[in-house]
């Protein structure tokens, strides 16, 4: 059985608002399609309903159909208050994706700085090692030789290069040696 959708109320400047965001052609999908579930919960629409019109599941819907309820009263200090640029930008702001929590990183911008460094060194001249070039796993051995980290996996590694734009692979060289 569903539940009981969100009551949405809007001032008429707050309405022309959303009808100028939904109409703006260079505003995001994202805001245009949010600023529409509004204005369409406004019109009575039921989740289902607005879901199929903005291409969003019902629980998608609810979610922006309540940030705006529990948002309204501040919306209203706002316009009553500020200039209408400043209210366009809260709403703007009401339908900004939140921060997502996330992991932290194991490994601190130094770290992985230092370990993309290790990779576009010479290994046979720099860490000693009889090799042309580092593979992923001797990159990943060197670190932790080093004291860079304590641990570290090739795939970690891996992504660390391939953010970097570094290859350890039998690819082009960065640098020709000036030895040549």
């Amino acid at each position: 059985m569903p539940g009981k959708a969100a009551r949405i109320e809007v001032t008429e400047r707050q309405y022309e608002l959303l009808e100028k965001i939904v109409a703006s052609r260079t505003a995001s999908v994202r805001l245009v399609q949010r600023a529409k579930i509004v204005l369409l919960a406004f019109k009575r629409l039921n989740n289902e309903e607005i879901g199929e019109l903005v291409e969003l599941n019902p629980q998608q819907v609810s979610v922006w159909r309540k940030r705006w309820r529990d948002d309204w009263q501040r919306l209203i200090s706002v316009e009553c208050t500020e200039s209408l640029g400043e209210l366009k930008k809260q709403i703007e702001q009401l339908f900004a994706d939140r921060p997502r929590s996330g992991k932290a990183s194991r490994f601190s911008t130094e770290q992985q700085a230092a370990i993309v460094s290790i990779a576009c060194e010479n290994p046979d001249a720099e860490s000693q090692r009889p090799i042309s070039r580092f593979t992923a796993r001797e990159v990943a051995d060197e670190a932790i030789k080093r004291g860079v980290v304590e641990s570290i996996s090739v795939s970690h590694v891996r992504t660390f290069l391939k953010s970097g734009r570094c290859s350890t692979t039998s690819k082009q060289v960065l640098a020709v040696p000036q030895n040549r």
